[in-house]
């Protein structure tokens, strides 16, 4: 009798491809939603006591830019009519939005401390400005879309 490899055995073939198809699917749930749905969710971790599971994460999120805040900082959401409370976000040396920009930004999530932001940026921000945002969500952006068209 031949001796029979497992790749010979039906059904084998799909165990493999059904293990191969559900480790990519696990793979990108890590990334979370996008667009408003990712600013929804960032937000809604943190408010819940759950941001550990958000924080570290690869996020692209869309919407159109809020509040300008300074040259390095500003937030996304929470325009009418969407009730998304707005994402702050850090972006560093990358290209000046303008309130009402349509954006699509992806960075990492973290939590936001006025004395770490400034560290990474090596500027000194006006702590009133940030108060509200103090322990709060924000994503460290490291790409920003401008050329979005938002539903």
């Amino acid at each position: 009798m031949p001796t029979r490899h497992a790749r010979d055995v039906p059904g084998r073939r799909r165990s493999a491809a059904l293990l191969a198809l559900l480790l990519a699917l696990s793979a990108s749930a890590g990334c979370g939603g996008n667009g408003a749905e990712g600013i929804t969710e960032v937000n809604e971790a943190f408010e819940s006591g759950d941001a550990e599971s958000v924080i570290g994460q690869d996020r692209t999120v869309e919407g159109r830019v809020h509040d300008v805040i300074s040259p390095w900082v500003f937030t996304v959401g929470g325009n009418e009519p969407s009730d998304i409370e707005p994402l702050l976000v850090v972006e560093g040396e990358m290209p000046a939005v303008d309130q009402d920009d349509p954006v699509r930004v992806t960075g990492v999530v973290g939590e936001f401390e006025i004395a770490e932001v400034e560290r990474e940026l090596g500027v000194d921000l006006a702590e009133t400005l940030y108060e509200e945002y103090e322990g709060g969500p924000y994503i460290r952006a490291r790409r920003i879309a401008e050329d979005v068209e938002l539903d």
